[in-house]
């Protein structure tokens, strides 16, 4: 047995139930331990066995809090779309016409970098994680990018409303 398999079967548990006390999900738990294993075998550096365990349980609290994280962002830009789409301020399926004036307004009013990170978020549906390295930013910069552009599609749609009421 080499000794990283011997870390491997000492420390699994113990950090798979932190993992999971922290993120209360079974599969993402296993994800982050065996991705806090996998870049120590990349890597090929282990810490003085004194400080294996601390080592081992301070990178699963700080890989569960980036999970949190990039839960946190990607449900809060999720959310504030589909409310836009279930108020039907913005967009329906079933209607192709204010599809196609959103597409517009997407294509001429929002900046290239904006519409770059839209497009590949919610055209492709890549991951916050996809696009930020797509495009070579950080996950908050997407969400930044995604926030200020779906708020400029509300107020241009908002206006459009108002405008279309007083007629």
């Amino acid at each position: 047995m080499t000794e990283f398999e011997g870390i491997y079967r000492r420390y699994y548990a113990q950090m798979y139930r932190l993992a999971k006390t922290i993120l209360y999900e079974p599969q993402e738990s296993k994800d982050v331990v065996s991705d806090i294993f996998a870049r120590l075998l990349r890597d090929g550096k282990l810490p003085q066995k004194e400080k294996m365990e601390g080592y081992l349980m301070t990178a699963v609290r700080n890989r569960c809090r980036d999970v949190i994280s990039h839960k946190s962002i990607r449900e809060r830009v999720e959310k504030l779309f589909l409310q836009e789409s279930l108020q039907n301020r913005i967009v329906s399926p079933y209607d192709d016409d204010r599809l196609d004036r959103l597409m517009q307004f997407i294509e001429t009013e929002i900046p290239p970098l904006s519409r770059q990170i839209f497009r590949l978020r919610f055209l492709r549906e890549m991951s916050y994680e996809e696009v930020a390295q797509t495009v070579g930013v950080s996950k908050v910069t997407v969400y930044n990018h995604l926030s200020q552009s779906l708020q400029r599609i509300r107020e241009h749609f908002d206006e459009v409303k108002k405008t279309a009421k007083r007629s």
